[in-house]
């Protein structure tokens, strides 16, 4: 029997219908356009004939409980009695945070939804993963595998990005930017959609620059080059400050627009300079992969998959 499944995030929601595990009729909708989710559940749903749901399973990009959820960076809210309710004929409907989905895609993911950055020195690992999410807002979740690809994974849910950054990442920044830094006091006041706006806005005087127009400036245009090297070394940092914090000896993911556009670009040596530098313990830090999740609907894998080992 089908279950739906979505992606809500910041800037846009993606929704899916999944019979077989695979998440199938997928499609993206730009929040913006629309005046709650309730909206884009509706006119999803009247454009497909799916029968009776067994389910719905929705990834919120935002603190989540058992039954209400609230998006981060958009006034939107959840809550499951009223969800099944406008879908017709559904079983019960079940709330995830958005990295925590993410998580469960990692064993899902094929060679083509990743890119690497970082290729793996040796098979040594102790399970543990870390997934970094850098779009519209900015998290982290750690994964530890349970065995196998069909077991589900311990999955640690946080709000990364609402925690002050690190002072050796602020430090790199004040070099740069002087007195501004005070300005980006958490990780998701540096790291985000935003963040890359405003470190645009420090080295040019423009700060209603948006980042995808940034990182499409990169290598043609000298300002918008500078902020994304800059916004590259500051990740690496920040990712190496985050294997101390957490040992994901299986690898770093980064998933989202920012980290998307920032590491596909050149700025990726920026990011391995400042990631693989030496200083102690240097060799813990060489055994960590790091890939970026170029699927934009992996998110969607990772629900299905949690779906699977919940119901």
């Amino acid at each position: 029997m089908t279950i739906l499944v979505a992606d809500v995030g910041g800037t846009n929601s993606r929704l899916a219908l999944v019979a077989d595990g695979v998440p199938t009729s997928i499609e993206r909708f730009t929040n913006t356009d629309f005046t709650s989710f309730d909206d884009i559940l509706t006119l999803y749903c009247n454009g497909h004939d799916y029968g009776r749901l067994k389910g719905g399973y929705l990834a919120i990009a935002g603190p989540v409980t058992s039954t209400w959820a609230q998006l981060t960076n958009l006034n939107w809210q959840f809550d499951t009695g009223k969800i099944a309710t406008a879908l017709p004929g559904s079983g019960p409907v079940h709330l995830v945070n958005d990295l925590v989905a993410l998580g469960h895609s990692l064993a899902g993911l094929a060679a083509d939804q990743l890119s690497v950055v970082k290729p793996s020195k040796g098979p040594q690992t102790n399970g543990q993963a870390l997934v970094l999410g850098l779009g519209t807002g900015v998290n982290i979740c750690l994964v530890k595998d349970a065995g196998g690809p069909d077991q589900a994974p311990v999955v640690i849910e946080a709000e990364q990005g609402h925690a002050s950054i690190p002072q050796s990442v602020w430090a790199v920044l004040q070099d740069e930017i002087g007195d501004a830094a005070t300005q980006c006091k958490t990780a998701e006041e540096l790291f985000s959609g935003r963040g890359l706006s405003r470190l645009y806005g420090h080295l040019s005087g423009d700060e209603n620059r948006d980042g995808a127009d940034i990182v499409a400036g990169y290598g043609k245009e000298k300002i918008a080059t500078r902020a994304v090297d800059l916004s590259a070394r500051l990740l690496g940092v920040f990712a190496r400050e985050m294997v101390f914090q957490y040992l994901p000896l299986g690898g770093i993911y980064f998933a989202g627009s920012v980290a998307r556009g920032v590491l596909q670009t050149d700025a990726r040596v920026c990011f391995l300079e400042a990631f693989e530098a030496d200083g102690p313990f240097s060799d813990l830090i060489g055994q960590v992969p790091v890939h970026v999740i170029v699927d934009d609907a992996a998110a969607l894998v990772g629900v299905a998959r949690y779906a699977n080992f919940t119901r």
